[in-house]
């Protein structure tokens, strides 16, 4: 394990060898950080998170309680993810979003035996500024847009635009946040 100055770590933590954190990190207690894990700088973990292999977290994020994340995850600089929510496998999340709680992603669209395409294409992408509400449902191949606004207890099963407003178990698009700014 590596780490930067002003280290904090709580107790009953479950850390591999290789993973570095940056300078100003905050490791809660009862975490698992696995293989190939980096977290950067002024990052807080709070309790009970779970990292798997090949995590890789930016600078200024906030990582809430009881979250865990599946390999091969990259999380960009200034997101926060509220408590207990799964990042599976294969998610890129890009500098300042929000995910609230109890969000979900996954990268299989059908039960079964996960197929070469899925394997090597399947990534979900959470755009720049995006914000995706408690209790979301995001599916295989989906990319929520720049500033995208989804709705809590939503299921994400296409692109959403940039700056879309969307709700609903169908997350139908709704609105334009763009149209109210000026």
């Amino acid at each position: 394990m590596k780490h930067g100055k002003n280290f904090k770590i709580g107790e009953y933590n479950l850390i591999d060898d290789d993973v570095i954190f940056g300078d100003n990190v905050t490791i809660g207690n009862f975490c698992c950080i696995k293989s190939g894990t980096v977290i950067g700088n002024n990052t807080l973990i709070m309790d009970y998170v779970k990292m798997m292999p090949d995590a890789i977290i930016g600078d200024d994020c906030k990582i809430d309680d009881y979250v865990t994340t599946s390999g091969y995850v990259k999380i960009g600089n200034r997101v926060r993810i509220k408590r207990c929510s799964m990042i599976g496998q294969a998610v890129e999340i890009e500098d300042d979003a929000w995910i609230g709680s109890c969000v979900k992603t996954t990268r299989i669209k059908y039960p079964g035996v996960i197929s070469e395409k899925e394997e090597k294409e399947e990534w979900i992408k959470i755009c720049k500024g995006a914000m995706v509400g408690s209790a979301t449902l995001i599916l295989a191949g989906v990319t929520v847009g720049e500033g995208a606004l989804i709705g809590a207890g939503s299921i994400i099963a296409k692109d959403c635009e940039p700056y879309g407003i969307y709700r609903s178990k169908r997350a139908e698009l709704v609105g334009n946040r763009k149209d109210n700014i000026k």
